[in-house]
C-alpha cells in the first residue's frame, strides 16, 4: 500500500505491522489523487494538430500585418534605418530566447554556409527590396501580386512532379491574389520602374530563401533566427553609414511599428514559417503566402475601416480554394 508520499514502504515493515496487530496493517489515510498527465501520444496529437491548422493561420495573420507596419514606420525613417532597427530587435529577441532554449548552433560548414546564405537571402535580399518597393511608393497592391508568384516558382524549383490538383491549386491563388491586389491598383500611381524591379528582387529572394532554408538541417530555430537576424542588422548598418541614409524621426508610431514588426513578423512569423518548413514540404508551406493579400485586405477593414468590395472578396474564395486544393494534394501525396 502506497505510503502517504506516494511510495511504498519496505516489505519488511508491513509484514512486521500486520503480524503484530493480527489484522491488515493500518498506514494511515490513502494518498490524495494527483494530476493524471495525460500521455505522450496524446501531447503529441495535441502539438500535431496545432500545426496542421493553429500554426498556419497564425502566421498568416502576423505576416500580413508586416505590410502594415512598413507603410507606418516609412512615414519616420528611411528604408535603410526602419530595417537596421528591425533587424537589430529581433536579434535581440532571438538571441534572449536562445539563451533559454539552447537549441542546436551551426557545427558544420555547410550548416553555416547554408545559415549566412538564408540571412542575405530572406533577411536582406527579400526584405531590403520589400522595403524599398514599399518606399517607392509603388502600390502595395502591385507589390503583393509580384511578391505573391513566389509559389508557382517555388513549385517549379522544387520539381514536386506531376500534380494536377497542386499546380491547379497553384494557378487558382495567383488569380486569388491578382484579383484581390488589383481591385486597388490604380496603374496611373504604379510609380516609376525601380519599384517594380525591387519588388522582383523580393520575389528573387524569398522563393530563393525558402528552398535553402528548407534544405537546412541540425539547426535551431532560435539560433537561426538569432545569427541571421545578427548578420542582416550587420550589412544594414554598413549600408547606412556608408550611404548616410542612416536617419529616423524617433515618436511612438515609430517605436509602435518597430516593435510590431520585431516581435510579431520577424521574430514571431519567421520562427513559425521555419517550423512548418521543417515540418513539411516547401512547396505546400509556401502556399500559406496565397493567403496574405486577402488578409491584408481584411486586417485593411479592421484597422481603418475600408470594407472589401466584391473584387477582394473575391479573391478571398479564390485563395480559399488554392489552400485547400494543395492541402489536398500533401494528403493524397502522403497517402500514395
Amino acid at each position: 500500500m502506497p505510503s502517504a508520499n506516494g511510495s511504498s514502504p519496505p516489505p519488511d515493515i508491513t509484514d512486521r505491522i500486520t503480524s503484530s496487530s493480527g489484522g491488515p496493517s493500518r498506514t494511515g489515510p490513502p494518498p490524495k489523487p494527483g494530476r493524471t498527465l495525460p500521455p505522450m501520444s496524446e501531447v503529441t496529437t495535441r502539438t500535431s494538430n496545432w500545426l496542421k491548422f493553429g500554426a498556419p493561420t497564425a502566421f498568416v495573420l502576423m505576416w500580413s500585418s508586416g505590410t502594415i507596419a512598413v507603410l507606418y514606420g516609412l512615414q519616420n525613417s528611411s528604408v535603410v534605418t526602419f530595417l537596421l532597427l528591425r533587424a537589430t530587435g529581433a536579434a535581440a529577441v532571438s538571441w534572449a530566447v536562445w539563451l533559454v532554449v539552447r537549441d542546436p548552433l551551426p557545427v558544420h560548414r555547410r550548416q553555416w554556409t547554408r545559415l549566412i546564405t538564408v540571412a542575405l537571402l530572406l533577411q536582406v535580399f527579400y526584405q531590403g527590396f520589400f522595403f524599398l518597393a514599399l518606399g517607392s511608393g509603388t502600390p502595395a497592391g502591385v507589390v503583393a501580386v509580384l511578391v505573391g508568384f513566389q509559389p508557382v516558382l517555388t513549385a517549379i524549383l522544387a520539381r514536386p512532379g506531376y500534380n494536377p490538383t497542386l499546380y491547379a491549386g497553384l494557378a487558382l491563388g495567383f488569380v486569388g491574389v491578382v484579383v484581390t491586389s488589383a481591385a486597388g491598383i490604380d496603374l496611373s500611381e504604379v510609380g516609376s520602374v525601380l519599384g517594380v524591379v525591387f519588388s522582383l528582387a523580393a520575389l528573387v529572394g524569398i522563393t530563393a530563401g525558402t528552398l535553402v532554408q528548407g534544405r537546412t538541417t541540425g539547426v535551431g530555430v532560435w539560433s537561426s533566427l538569432a545569427l541571421q537576424s545578427t548578420i542582416s542588422a550587420i550589412v544594414y548598418a554598413v549600408i547606412a553609414l556608408t550611404t548616410g541614409q542612416l536617419r529616423a524621426q524617433i515618436n511612438h508610431q515609430l517605436a509602435a511599428a518597430v516593435g510590431w514588426m520585431v516581435l510579431v513578423v520577424s521574430v514571431g512569423a519567421t520562427a513559425l514559417l521555419y517550423v512548418m518548413i521543417g515540418r513539411g514540404e516547401a512547396t505546400k508551406v509556401t502556399s500559406l503566402f496565397y493567403c496574405v493579400p486577402p488578409v491584408t485586405a481584411l486586417l485593411d477593414w479592421a484597422f481603418f475601416g475600408r470594407f472589401l468590395n466584391a473584387w477582394e472578396m473575391t479573391g478571398v474564395v479564390l485563395v480559399s480554394l488554392a489552400v485547400a486544393l494543395t492541402q489536398r494534394s500533401k494528403e493524397s501525396d502522403e497517402s500514395a
